[in-house]
């Protein structure tokens, strides 16, 4: 119980409530010891008096408001059952998370609705992250498990438990699905394959819909995924537990069976199906519960992909279709009717012409009438003899009933083992597993049996392992930190364990009831009073006052009455021999029943013969469940546990509705409550001292220093809290009580209120001083200013008065001067009009007869100029219209003789004559016409500017479409090519590794093969194939290499050259001419060692002109083609591609090698689109001068896109180098690292959370990543991408695609970090972010989006950073969020938590604006929590041609040593 005094007035507290179950209530008045009532205020404003008969009766604390939501219950100051579940409830409902950490257990609610936060965006923001630092998830635990394997090599287990409808199936399929993708190194490989192929197997099998959930297992499982020494998964192994076999014949109201069924029921239509006769039939053992469907399921889909599951395990599809063959013949047998004949109507028999049994037999091809005549009969051993006995109809239903249940459970034991042998290790044992426990939690229902008494039984045993591994942890935290503390007392429910387990226990006694001829389910439970009421009571045992077939067992959980009817039945699960022998005689099914003859035991059940020795023998079904239940928890205390404890909220199965009364019962049954009493018997409560000194430093005397936080915090300690008790030094640490904190808390605040209340008084005092010295001030000035006024009122008035007489005499003269000179005016007016009216009526008269004359001649001379220009142009017409046709056969002829140019010189200066001559022409008509155009040009201009709109719309719109259309397609198409990429480098891994031991001995063939094929020069042949072509520029040539030197071997780089194989070894020395008619000197570059040599040092390579690689092999190549050698020519590009490959292959982490290949392959590449012949009419078009850029003759196509496709490959290997670099320090250098010293020092969080067993300890001090190590990184690709002088958009698109990586890696971490929404880290992280915009912004590279990318990050943190108060904060806050989704927004909202007392949490009725709000946002984003970091923005490499290639151009270093090439 807490400290008495936190029971003060305006305390919250916790009242039991009948339908709520707890209720917050407030105290009215201060507790003192005596008191018999407490005076309580309930939340809906109704006042009651509390019964208090002690201290001990006082009603539990509510923790602080700060606490509010918190995702770690153990972090609460008050530990107790209504904490923990209003804290469950805030975040379920308010907050709508639904995983809550307590302690090692993560706590899932089923939310009954399809979330967001399972996509591989958020695999990727689990992977690698420290468990406490992350929100709960399910993949946190994931990680921490995979983690702690690979860091200690120590096998792991997830134990995931809850009821039925809980979420139990999804957790693990969920779980499974982590390790396959951080487990096969982000791509599925076929183990992580096959492992997720194995869920939709067991779900159709093994699951079905009950009143609880819709796919409910019926079954428990342990799952082993095992691991390599690399982390990846090697292999699985499966084991299950307890099928309910029962289900097969027997279904409840409104639940169906397992899934297989209806699936089959629902493909009758296909073709390989109908064979089965499953038609419009109603079988029995489907349409019991009446509910055939499942809204939302399509049971024809599901079978489809039961196949595939089957089909990648490895199951032919003739191997499956004998697995439904048999699934069908159950639900036949279902349908065999028995019939009662005899006198007393005992006897039970089958008609022979029974439709459904002939087809039940036809389906396994047994003997139809065998089967029909042991169903109803028996064997039995009376005096060594053997007798047949007929059965009455309802031992007859039995045994079909127990028949079809043992074909089906010999079925799933055979399809696990099936799936066993796919999953099993190909590549040797595992080096440590992973097992994921999937099984069924604590049932209690309104008729409870064998079934259920199973179950309860194995979540004692799984609870008592809980207890004792959580009691483990808390002892090595106190041993860890020295500290002397006193055993704490859990409840051991071994008691109750040894009830059902223990000798003459209730499984003992069972099974002991099992062996008698004539044993009972009455005489069991007599046998079950005498021993363990009668003879010694048993505290865990009770027998119910109304009914004396059943019992009572005092679970951990609950208390549940088992019926007895059933158990016996059921524990034996037997089935008649002769029944097996007929199934052993068909091909089918013999499978499934061969282990029979060799061991005594069947898997799930027992076969009775006829004789007594025998059956008594045979293990029970309670006796399997023991040893399998055995193994399992001798498997798990081997393995470091992690717990998952899934909860259903409410049995409605409707999404985010809470029930109190079924959470409660839920959480007493799986162990959160009692890990929650276990920690508050201990010190629940732990601070660094550190964080304790920077919390409560105004409680603490001496000297205020961080440094000497230990020493403060151990001298007022004692002070503070009296009762050494209630706290404990450690070595690190100070352990508290629960509810010392909130005391702490209470005298922090008494302080803060005392010391607010002298400087409320000090300045309010200051406040009325200051008010009054303002008052008097302001009383002279207002008197000095009136004074003022009034005079200067008075001397302004004189000055009017003086001022009127002299405006009065003013006006009266302007007035009479105005009337003069109006008069004036008009006069001289009339004058000037009359005068001009005379005069224009005399020259009106001379000048009409002009004007006659002068139109008259002009309209003679229009006509003459049109005569004229009409007849001119005709003229010009038909001259053009020869001329053209004259021009076009001279074109053609020219084309086609190329011999006789030189002779038809004289007929250009004629053509450029007559060119000269028509353009004449037409300037001389568009004079005539000049003035016909321009009429022409207005009416057209008109009409553009009409239609310049629409047209510019409408082709907007066309071309913002199709470039979308065109980044998508080239986006898939860069995707496929990595994919690609991937592909070949394993391959090229896998063919390494096998040919390694024949390498040697091929280089020393090949070595061989090259030194004599040295003396076989083709020279001569060479120059004998056809012309060679005379180009205005040097270009450097050698000669071909041989078939042999161009073997794919010899293509293998060992340097840093991209073409090692297209020059020759040191052995060949080879001459190469050089041929130019500018210039007719010969120098010759003469060594002893080629260029790759030269090539070989990194710094040697880096030191080369960018791109001089490519400009020397192009001379090559095209000297190869002037010479007409194609084949040479193609020879050198292909090995130029293959060796440009295997350079990227061997420098795949050198971010300055990688760039330099990449450099040289679009040099090449836009060499050879530059000279290649489709380029010709481009060339042409733009007046290149053509004898320069001769095309080639050789069709290289292929080749360019092969180049192509290599430089998005660079490119491509370029960022990945980059982003493996920036990937483990993006969130410590973004989130974590705090530049702004002193920010962050106040900001201390209330309650810190425990870091778990198997956490990395975080990097501190000068190890931490910071900023500057990301800009280290970011400039380090920068430096490599000038130094090759890379074009400026490449770059550009390389840094937009990082800073998104930045930005949405560093968000999707602030989206699942509670710590790191606050206020203060929000400063923190925006000045690390201006930090990464300074330097785009000053490399110049904000142009390609760079600093876009980064929007989404920025407006998060103005979002920690803004207000959150007010409807006005609200809409400010969802119009500058643009950038943000709404799911992202309210999750930042959600998860902010104030760090200090100045701040405040926000309000769910403020989050409820901000989603009513967003609902009227339509901006287009997608609604998503994560961003998806695996994003790849298409990259588009402009064709840019170079400049004209010279010979001469190019500075050869002599490091490269090519003296096998030379200039002539």
């Amino acid at each position: 119980m807490a400290s008495l005094e936190l029971y003060s007035k305006g305390a919250s507290v916790w009242i039991p409530d009948p339908d709520a179950v707890w209720v917050s209530a407030l105290l009215l008045q201060d507790y003192s010891p005596g008191k018999k009532h407490l005076p309580l205020q309930l939340t809906n404003g109704k006042e009651v008096q509390y019964p208090v008969g002690s201290p001990s009766d006082l009603p539990p604390l509510g923790n602080p408001d700060i606490l509010e939501g918190e995702n770690d219950l153990t972090a609460l100051s008050f530990l107790h059952e209504p904490a923990v579940l209003h804290n469950l409830r805030v975040r379920f409902l308010d907050y709508n998370s639904i995983y809550t950490y307590c302690g090692i257990v993560l706590v899932a609610i089923n939310p009954y609705d399809q979330l967001p936060i399972y996509g591989e965006e958020v695999i990727d923001a689990y992977s690698g992250q420290d468990m406490a630092d992350m929100e709960p998830h399910i993949f946190s635990v994931a990680e921490e498990a995979y983690r702690t394997m690979t860091r200690e090599e120590k096998n792991q287990s997830i134990i995931i438990s809850g009821e039925s409808g809980s979420g139990k199936t999804v957790s693990a399929k969920f779980t499974m699905r982590y390790f396959a993708v951080v487990g096969g190194a982000a791509q599925q490989t076929s183990v992580e394959e096959r492992v997720l192929a194995s869920n939709p197997i067991m779900e159709s099998i093994g699951n079905a819909k009950t009143t609880r959930n819709d796919n409910s297992s019926r079954f428990g499982k342990y799952i082993e995924i095992g691991f390599g020494r690399k982390g990846d998964i090697i292999g699985a192994n499966m084991r299950t537990y307890l099928l309910e076999k029962s289900r097969v014949v027997f279904q409840a109201s409104a639940e169906r069976n397992y899934h297989i069924f209806y699936q089959l029921c629902a493909s009758r239509e296909l073709p390989e199906m109908r064979s089965f006769k499953l038609g419009k039939t109603h079988f029995r053992y489907t349409n019991q519960g009446g509910d055939m469907q499942i809204s939302g399921t399509d049971d024809l889909s599901d079978l489809e992909r039961t196949r595939n599951a089957f089909t990648v395990l490895g199951v032919q599809p003739d191997q499956q279709m004998e697995l439904f063959r048999i699934l069908a013949a159950v639900l036949h047998l279902g349908n065999v009717n028995i019939q009662i004949s005899g006198r007393s109507s005992d006897k039970g028999y089958i008609d022979a012409g029974d439709r459904s049994l002939a087809i039940f037999s036809k389906l396994l091809g047994v003997d139809g009438p065998q089967m029909a005549h042991w169903l109803c009969h028996r064997r039995l051993a009376v005096g060594g003899e053997m007798l047949i006995k007929p059965m009455s109809g309802q031992q007859a239903v039995g045994a079909r009933d127990a028949l079809a249940k043992h074909i089906y459970g010999q079925l799933f034991t055979w399809t696990v083992q099936r799936l066993n042998s796919a999953l099993r290790s190909q590549r040797g044992k595992a080096r440590s597993f992973i097992g994921v426990l999937d099984i069924y939690g604590f049932e209690t229902f309104d008729r409870n049996s064998f079934e259920q008494f199973c179950i309860n039984y194995a979540n004692e045993k799984l609870q008592q392992q809980f207890n004792r591994h959580v009691f483990h942890l808390e002892q090595e935290e106190y041993i860890r930190e020295e500290l002397v503390w006193s055993r704490i007392e859990f409840s051991d429910n071994q008691q109750c364990i040894n009830l059902i387990e223990a000798q003459l226990g209730l499984f003992d006694l069972l099974d002991e009831e099992c062996r008698m001829p004539k044993g009972s389910d009455e005489s069991w439970v007599r046998k079950l009073y005498d021993q363990h009421l009668t003879g010694k009571p048993h505290p865990h045992f009770r027998k119910p006052r109304m009914s004396n077939s059943a019992f009572i067992v005092l679970h951990f959980a609950d208390t549940v009455q088992y019926e007895c009817d059933g158990f016996l039945d059921k524990n034996r699960d037997t089935v008649f021999e002769e029944l097996i022998n007929i199934l052993k005689a068909s091909q089918l099914v013999a499978e499934l029943f061969q282990q029979q003859g060799n061991v005594s035991s069947v898997a799930n059940g027992s076969v009775r013969s006829g004789k007594r020795a025998t059956r008594e023998h045979k293990l029970t079904v309670g006796f399997q469940f023991r040893q399998s239940l055995q193994m399992l928890m001798d498997t798990l205390n081997s393995t470091t546990p992690h717990y998952v404890r899934c909860i259903k909220p409410n049995d409605l199965k409707e999404p985010f509705l809470f029930d109190p009364g079924r959470t409660v019962q839920q959480l007493r049954a799986c162990g959160v409550l009692e890990t929650i009493r276990i920690s508050a018997a201990g010190f629940p409560s732990r601070w660094t001292y550190e964080e304790f000194f920077s919390r409560y430093r105004l409680l603490l005397r001496g000297p205020q220093s961080l440094d000497q936080a230990q020493a403060s915090c151990r001298q007022a300690l004692p002070e503070l809290i009296p009762d050494p008790d209630q706290f404990c030094f450690g070595k690190t640490k100070v352990f508290f009580r629960a509810g010392q904190v909130a005391f702490l808390e209470r005298l922090r605040a008494e302080k803060l209120r005392v010391a607010a209340m002298i400087i409320q008084s000090r300045v309010r005092g200051w406040l009325a001083r200051t008010r009054y010295t303002r008052i008097c001030w302001a009383t002279v000035t207002i008197q000095r200013y009136w004074r003022g006024a009034l005079a200067r009122r008075l001397a302004l008035t004189l000055r009017y008065s003086k001022a009127a007489l002299v405006i009065q005499k003013t006006y009266r003269m302007v007035v009479v001067r105005q009337l003069f000179l109006m008069i004036r005016q008009a006069t001289i007016t009339i004058q000037a009009f009359t005068r001009g009216t005379l005069e224009r009526r005399r020259y009106r008269l001379r000048a009409a007869v002009l004007l006659q004359a002068r139109v008259r001649g002009w309209l003679a001379r229009r006509a003459y100029r049109r005569v004229r220009a009409a007849v001119v142009f005709m003229q010009c017409c038909v001259r053009r219209r020869a001329a053209r046709r004259e021009l076009l056969k001279l074109k053609t002829e020219a084309r086609s003789v190329e011999k006789y140019r030189e002779l038809n010189k004289g007929m250009e200066v004629k053509l450029m004559q007559l060119q000269l001559r028509a353009d004449q022409g037409v300037g001389e008509r568009s004079l005539i016409h000049l003035s016909s155009i321009c009429v022409f040009s207005r009416f057209l201009f008109f009409l553009v500017c009409v239609c310049a709109e629409c047209v510019n719309q409408a082709v907007s719109q066309a071309s913002a479409a199709l470039g979308a259309a065109l980044d998508e397609e080239r986006r898939k198409y860069q995707g496929l090519l990595r994919d690609f990429t991937r592909l070949e480098q394993r391959y090229d891994n896998l063919r390494e590794m096998s040919l390694l031991t024949e390498v040697d001995t091929h280089n020393h063939t090949t070595t061989q093969t090259l030194t004599h094929t040295h003396t076989h020069t083709h020279l001569q042949t060479k120059h004998a194939k056809g012309h060679r072509r005379t180009d205005s520029t040097r270009s450097l040539t050698f000669e071909p290499p041989s078939p042999t030197l161009m073997t794919p071997q010899s293509l293998t780089p060992l340097s840093l050259s991209p073409f090692p194989s297209a020059f020759p070894s040191p052995e060949e020395v080879r001459r190469v001419s050089v041929t130019s008619p500018v210039d007719g000197r010969v120098s010759t570059w003469s060594s002893e060692t080629p260029m790759v040599r030269g090539c070989r040092r990194r710094e040697n390579a880096l030191s080369l002109p960018p791109g001089l690689p490519a400009s020397v092999l192009f001379l090559c190549v095209r000297q190869a083609d002037c010479s007409g050698d194609q084949t040479h020519a193609r020879s050198l590009c292909s090995a130029a591609v293959t060796a440009l490959k295997a350079a990227l292959k061997k420098h795949s982490n050198d971010v300055h090698m990688t760039a330099l290949w990449l450099k040289n392959a679009c040099v090449l590449h836009d060499l050879l689109t530059q000279h290649s012949p489709k380029q010709r009419l481009c060339q042409f078009l733009h007046n290149v001068d053509l004898n320069e850029l001769a095309p080639l003759t050789t069709d290289v196509s292929d080749l360019i896109r092969a180049l192509s496709d290599l430089c998005i490959q660079a490119y491509q290997q370029l960022l990945s180098i980059t982003e493996k670099h920036l990937q483990n320090i993006i969130v410590p250098a973004l989130l974590e690292s705090e530049i702004i010293p002193g920010l962050s020092g106040s900001a201390v969080k209330l309650v810190t959370s425990r870091k778990r067993a198997g956490s990395d300890p975080r990097a501190v001090g000068g190890d931490a990543p910071t900023m500057a190590s990301v800009l280290r990184k970011l400039g380090a690709l920068h430096t490599a991408l000038s130094r090759q002088d890379l074009p400026p958009t490449q770059m550009e698109q390389a840094f937009h695609q990082l800073t998104y990586l930045i930005s949405s890696s560093a968000l999707n971490s602030l989206l699942l970090r509670k710590d790191m929404c606050c206020w203060s880290r929000g400063m923190q992280i925006r000045y690390n972010v201006s930090l990464l915009e300074e330097w785009l912004r000053s490399r110049g590279l904000q142009a390609g989006g760079a600093v876009a990318t980064l929007e989404p990050l920025i407006q998060a943190v103005q979002l920690l950073q803004a207000g959150k108060k007010t409807e006005g904060d609200a809409q400010a806050l969802v119009q500058t969020c643009t950038a943000l989704s709404g799911q992202q927004i309210v999750k930042i909202l959600t998860l902010y938590t104030p760090h200090s007392d100045l701040d405040e949490r926000v309000t769910v009725n403020f989050i409820r604006t901000v989603q009513g709000l967003l609902k009227g946002r339509s901006d287009g984003h997608p609604q998503h929590l994560l961003m998806d970091v695996r994003r790849v923005f298409p990259v588009t490499f402009p064709y840019s041609p170079p400049s004209v290639l010279h010979a001469e151009q190019l500075v050869i270093p002599d490091s490269l040593k090519i003296s096998f090439l030379r200039r002539v």
